[in-house]
């Protein structure tokens, strides 16, 4: 028997990338109708988002974009805007990823469509969130990772860290999103009014190393890389092919406290997104 709690739910995806494909993409494995609007010469930056190609688009862009529609549509001209709100208004469930203050200015806000749909659900994804010091600032998966610690806790201890191999903050996004989503429209069930839903990289960045965050918090001590380790636990896939009983005996002996470490030197991070940005981080950076 199939399973589609999401039949008969409209989802109009007015995002991007991967975070919000990604929570769309769920609620689409979930039943729901998703109509996917997409700029009308470019589509979805990450359809030229490489390495590899094939059908009109990147190995990105389908793995994140399956039973979907799509809809061409320039949202920034009069007629792609009516065209937009008279789908909104059909709809149980708009989806953005702007940077904070551009749907507004469209008229693509929360209160405007919900003025005209008030069991709208409305989701919003960006970098740090819609509010804070922080919420006009944009932001990658790969930025993100540093910028939470993601990198400071992940590769070998005596070499630089790394970005975690998988885009972790942004799918793990659009987990999130997906999950408020689903919790708005249950609400909806009871008061017969949409929502906002707010989700954001950062704060899906620091649910990731929350344990880390904890014992620094308690303890005073800077999380460091362990390799394959988990925390102070030796570990198990660095010894994996000594024998299961070596590898069991090593898991039940703790690594000893760990002082706090000197001061790694300062990095940085960067990230980009299409060939025009990348061209002028080069020549920001003196890379050309």
């Amino acid at each position: 028997m199939e399973f589609a709690p999401l039949h008969g739910i409209r989802v109009v995806d007015l995002t991007s990338s991967l975070a919000g494909p990604t929570c769309t993409q769920i609620l689409g494995a979930l039943g729901a109708d998703v109509v996917k609007i997409e700029h009308p010469q470019r589509g979805d930056e990450a359809r030229a988002w490489g390495p590899r190609f094939f059908d009109g688009g990147s190995v990105l862009f389908f793995a994140a974009n399956a039973s979907k529609r799509s809809l061409a549509l320039d949202v920034k001209s009069e007629h792609g805007q009516e065209v937009l709100r008279r789908l909104v208004d059909r709809s149980d469930v708009f989806i953005e990823s702007m940077r904070p203050g551009t749907a507004e200015r469209l008229g693509l806000g929360s209160k405007g469509l919900r003025a005209s749909n008030e069991r709208l659900v409305y989701c919003s994804i960006g970098a740090f969130g819609r509010r804070g010091p922080l919420a006009d600032r944009p932001g990658y998966d790969p930025l993100m990772q540093a910028f939470t610690g993601i990198v400071s806790v992940t590769g070998e201890a005596d070499r630089p860290g790394v970005r975690v191999g998988t885009s972790v903050i942004d799918t793990g996004t659009g987990v999130w999103a997906a999950l408020g989503i689903v919790a708005a429209l249950h609400e909806r069930t009871q008061t017969g009014r949409g929502r906002d839903v707010d989700v954001s990289l950062f704060e899906t960045g620091l649910s990731l190393v929350a344990y880390q965050l904890t014992d620094a918090l308690e303890t005073g001590n800077v999380p460091r890389r362990y390799g394959t380790a988990r925390g102070r636990q030796r570990p198990a896939l660095r010894t994996a092919l000594r024998g299961h009983r070596a590898s069991r005996a090593r898991r039940r002996r703790p690594l000893p406290h760990q002082p706090r470490p000197p001061r790694e030197p300062g990095g940085a991070a960067a990230a980009d997104s299409g060939a025009a940005r990348a061209a002028a981080l080069r020549a920001l950076v003196g890379r050309p």
